[in-house]
């Protein structure tokens, strides 16, 4: 991971996050369900089909299928911060490479798992299977778990002495 372990990386990485963030949880998530965006969130919990169809039963589906790519994108964006930053904090601090980065990497691929099986969901919510919805609601719990472990790991980084100060 040492490709992503530079400065520059970091920086327009967490930019673009930042960005995407508040595209996505600002603007794309409220216009999808008309409200404040938190039952994109609970879509991704519901775990029960019927919950989930409940769920989007008031959503702008056409919204979704068109403004999705840029939950992908924010999924990139912040695994790609958050892999080099810890990357970059680890070789910083002069600590071999661990597991963290891949971590992010997989926290990201689980989004786009996720999108994935959403979108196939939106497209005929009864036909679905109720399996797949489940397997949904892994992946999304799978990503918001990696996330604490990904803070932890880089709140510890910040906490040590910097070798090269």
């Amino acid at each position: 991971m040492h490709f992503l372990a530079n400065k520059r990386v970091v920086i327009i990485s967490m930019i673009m996050t930042l960005i995407m963030a508040y595209i996505v949880m600002v603007v794309f998530d409220p216009m999808v369900d008309g409200k404040d965006g938190l039952s994109v969130i609970a879509l991704q919990l519901a775990f029960e089909k019927s919950k989930g169809i409940q769920i989007v039963s008031s959503w702008d589906i056409e919204a979704f299928n068109k403004g999705i790519v840029l939950d992908y994108l924010y999924a990139l964006s912040y695994m790609i911060f958050f892999a080099s930053l810890i990357s970059w904090l680890e070789k910083k601090r002069d600590i071999s490479s661990s597991f963290f980065p891949y971590i992010a990497l997989l926290a990201g691929a689980f989004d786009w798992i996720e999108n994935s099986l959403e979108l196939w969901f939106l497209q005929d919510v009864e036909a679905f299977s109720s399996t797949l919805f489940f397997i949904h609601s892994i992946f999304a719990t799978l990503k918001w778990l990696a996330l604490p472990l990904i803070v932890w790991r880089i709140i510890m980084l910040f906490r040590l002495k910097d070798v090269n100060a």
